[in-house]
């Protein structure tokens, strides 16, 4: 018999109503479903495994739910068998108690109604003649029943063709005798128990099949939600390849037009010659001559002999050309874009598609080349191998444009060009993975550089924090000797703390171990130091600090040193014409390694460079084609400590400015956004 359990739906507790099944393998009433379906979110849960199901639309979710027609076919089998119980149980009850007295009732039997003496008698002769018995007697008319109430039906069995009390089966409709119930009972529960094990078997499997479809199919929904964004972004890339290009021949083809105007300089060299002239003029009438003014006037007109001698071999050599672009090859855009195809879950190959790179922090620059079309050195667009895009940790918003970001122990200072400087604190010293607090700003100078004439207006050209004293180099836009300015962390200016600076210097640098202050000189072409005190006193004279300084490493022609960086043990110094960063042991000024810069005949080149403590390189490549007209694209890239300096860490800014790496090796960079500005903490 069919277990009621088994058709009754867990939501209404009746029978299966058009029995639907979800994709959890569950089933319920449709109409039940129906009702916990969310129409807003379009989201079924199961209400036996609380599993989620989402759906496109209501539609979607009645196509999905699937009939179960085996359950339907159990309902429908079980509504039988009780209408069959069910008109047996009133046949029983509607007799007198007497006709019943002879009947054992037995567990899915009905016992067969008695019959006449007269159609015993020929039932019997029946029976002699063929050996299954007749239950023609069932259906006799009423007017026999009253002469046969208390007789009962003897007849041979069907099952041990022995004559006997016989009862019909509710299952097949056999006709069989009481002493061979319980065995026919047994064959028929074998053989529903053989069906049910093959319907289980059947229903497991294509369960199983039905989990897997499922499964494929959101792999293959997912397979394909990463091509539409692969698409997109290779499209993307495509165009910004394409603009990039452009970018580029339009940018060479400019510089081509003003090459010999650069490089003739004629205008410059003619003030130059001007202004020479006029000052020694000056000089030669004035009873103020000075053994050092005569050495400087000494070296300018060396300089400009140079300069001469090189505009007259330049004229003497060059020779004027045009550029001219051919034709672009004819190609199919499947190349560049790649072919559409659809393959199975199952293919061979499906499992060698890449729809996506492995790492989605992974950036990949462009690598190919362009050829260059009948004009000299074109420079094609940045190729930079693949690398881990670094994290930004936090970032914080800056009143004006961060031009110099430095630290010292608990504290980060941030300071524009003209002297607003604003001090945050860190959370613990040198922790840098927490956002640092505002604490206060500071104005160093009272000058107003908007009133200012670009002859007149002073420019801070470094700004440095030692453990005593805030130190800022100041100067004129069109000079390079200015005034050394000490501060205290209050932003007041020491009494004696103004000192005139007569050499060249370029960007002082502190170095916190060994209270030693960097810095070059492009004139002399050398890097020299100062030593500061490691402590101090009110008698101290400040002005004496940085009349003493000591050369360290001297840098012949052409170097041309731009940026210096300080690490515990080694010094690195950037070499602005062959685009060269050279590493020198402080302590023994050995030089342990050089690293040219691989992308200088690219429209990058190095702009700045700064040296982490295991001693590799972040370097800073600037676009060319955007530093004429803004915004400014930068990138930035962390190299290895092996020979080969592979790139492992990229950074790509707009419009950078200041640079620092912390001690733990953070990577601190000062932003321009319009007039203000923000400080990003890369790790």
């Amino acid at each position: 018999m069919i277990n009621a359990n088994l058709i009754t739906c867990a939501l209404c507790r009746n029978y299966y109503a058009d029995p639907r099944q979800i994709p959890c393998s569950h089933s319920f009433c449709f109409d039940c479903l129906s009702g916990r379906f969310d129409d807003e979110t379009l989201i079924l849960i199961c209400p036996k495994c609380d599993k989620l199901h989402q759906y496109n639309s209501r539609e979607e979710f009645e196509n999905r739910c699937m009939r179960d027609g085996f359950l339907k076919s159990m309902v429908a089998q079980f509504k039988r068998n009780q209408s069959r119980s069910s008109a047996i149980a009133s046949g029983l009850h509607s007799r007198p108690a007497s006709s019943l007295s002879q009947i054992v009732p037995m567990n899915g039997f009905t016992p067969i109604r008695p019959v006449s003496q007269e159609v015993n008698s020929s039932f019997d002769q029946t029976c002699s003649e063929r050996s299954t018995p007749s239950i023609y007697s069932q259906t006799r008319s009423s007017s026999v029943l009253p002469t046969i109430a208390n007789r009962v039906l003897i007849a041979k069995c069907q099952s041990c063709n022995m004559k006997g009390e016989l009862i019909v089966c509710n299952h097949c409709d056999n006709v069989i005798c009481t002493k061979c119930a319980d065995e026919h009972q047994s064959v028929i529960n074998d053989d529903v128990k053989r069906e049910w094990d093959l319907c289980k078997s059947k229903f497991d499997i294509i369960s199983e099949r039905s989990i897997r479809f499922e499964a494929d199919q959101e792999e293959c929904e997912r397979k394909a939600r990463e091509l539409q964004t692969l698409v997109g972004e290779r499209g993307d890339k495509l165009v910004q390849t394409i603009n990039n290009y452009k970018n580029a021949y339009m940018d060479f083809i400019e510089k081509h037009r003003r090459t010999h105007k650069q490089v003739c300089a004629r205008e410059q060299i003619i003030d130059e010659y001007e202004s020479i002239d006029d000052r020694v003029n000056k000089l030669l009438k004035s009873a103020d001559i000075t053994t050092e003014k005569m050495d400087d006037f000494s070296f300018e007109i060396e300089h400009l002999e140079s300069r001469l001698d090189s505009l007259n071999a330049i004229l003497d050599s060059s020779e004027l050309k045009f550029p001219v672009l051919t034709l672009p090859e004819q190609i199919d855009i499947s190349s560049l874009f790649g072919t559409l195809n659809f393959l199975s879950l199952n293919s061979p190959h499906s499992n060698h598609v890449k729809s996506k790179p492995d790492h989605d922090d992974y950036l990949l620059l462009e690598s190919s080349q362009p050829q260059p079309h009948r004009f000299d050195q074109i420079s094609p667009p940045l190729p930079v191998p693949q690398a881990m895009k670094k994290k930004l940790l936090w970032q914080l918003d800056y009143k004006s444009v961060p031009y110099y970001v430095r630290t010292y122990n608990n504290q980060l200072f941030v300071c524009d060009k003209y002297g607003y400087l604003s001090v945050y604190k860190l959370n613990r010293p040198n922790d840098f993975r927490a956002k640092p607090i505002f604490v206060r700003e500071i104005k160093l100078f009272n000058d107003n550089p908007t009133v200012l004439s670009d002859e007149d207006q002073t420019i801070i050209d470094s700004f440095v924090v030692y453990k005593f004293w805030i130190i800022v180099f100041k100067r004129k836009k069109n000079e390079l000797h200015g005034t050394i300015y000490v501060f205290t962390y209050d932003g007041k200016l020491l009494p004696n703390g103004k000192c005139v600076h007569n050499y060249p210097s370029r960007e002082l640098t502190i170095d916190v171990e060994t209270n030693i202050l960097w810095s070059l000189d492009q004139k002399q072409l050398c890097l020299f130091y100062y030593q500061l005190p490691d402590q101090i006193s009110p008698t101290d004279q400040i002005e004496d600090v940085f009349h003493n300084r000591y050369s360290h490493v001297q840098f012949s022609k052409p170097f041309a040193p731009k940026h210096i960086s300080v690490n515990k043990n080694v010094l690195a110094v950037l070499d602005k014409n062959r685009q060269a960063v050279h590493v020198y042991d402080k302590k023994t000024q050995e030089e342990l390694y050089q690293h040219v810069n691989i992308y200088n005949h690219t429209t990058h080149f190095c702009w700045d460079m700064a040296l982490f403590s295991d001693n590799s390189l972040l370097i800073k490549l600037d676009e060319t084609s955007t530093l004429k007209a803004g915004p400014s694209k930068h990138i930035y890239l962390q190299l290895d400590t092996t020979s080969q300096r592979n790139v492992i860490g990229i950074i790509e800014e707009t419009d950078a400015y200041g640079m620092i790496i912390t001690a733990t090796d953070e990577i601190l960079i000062g932003v321009r956004i319009n007039t203000k500005g923000t400080v990003k903490c890369y790790g």
